[in-house]
């Protein structure tokens, strides 16, 4: 093997990480804000469906009459609220879809990067892999 073919596959190897550190990073971030928003969101409702569901069993827990079912329907007003904006939010952002575009990256660098560590495919066929790779997740990378 010549220098400039090893100092070829060193900078792909040492891209490669790069790609892969980044893919980690962003596909972490991810998964963390889609679990915020996921357990906000079902959190939200279902503390929305409790406050409602005590008072009318039992009648505004806090103050009496009139007063008192207003602010019980208020306070599970928003809390419906804020869950039905929290999932929106999630869906609208679509995040699932992101999560899961960055988990096939990382799989398809870590597949790479074991490729290149075990020399189980030729050379061309790494260069071609990684390119295929940046152009299919250009956000991810």
């Amino acid at each position: 093997m010549n220098q400039s073919a090893k100092l070829d596959r060193d900078t792909l190897r040492h891209r490669i990480e790069s790609s892969l550190g980044r893919a980690e990073a962003h596909t972490a971030g991810l998964r963390k804000m889609n679990t915020r928003l996921l357990i906000s969101g079902v959190t939200s409702s279902g503390l929305a469906a409790l406050v409602t569901g005590v008072t009318a069993a039992a009648g505004p827990i806090v103050g009496e009459g009139i007063p008192g079912w207003r602010l019980a329907c208020i306070v599970g007003a928003i809390l419906a609220f804020a869950g039905s904006l929290l999932v929106g939010l999630n869906q609208q952002l679509k995040v699932g879809d992101r999560l899961t575009e960055g988990s096939q990256c990382l799989g398809r660098l870590r597949f790479l990067e074991v490729s290149m560590a075990t020399g189980s495919r030729d050379w061309e066929e790494i260069v071609d892999e990684y390119e295929a790779i940046v152009t299919a997740y250009p956000e991810v990378i």
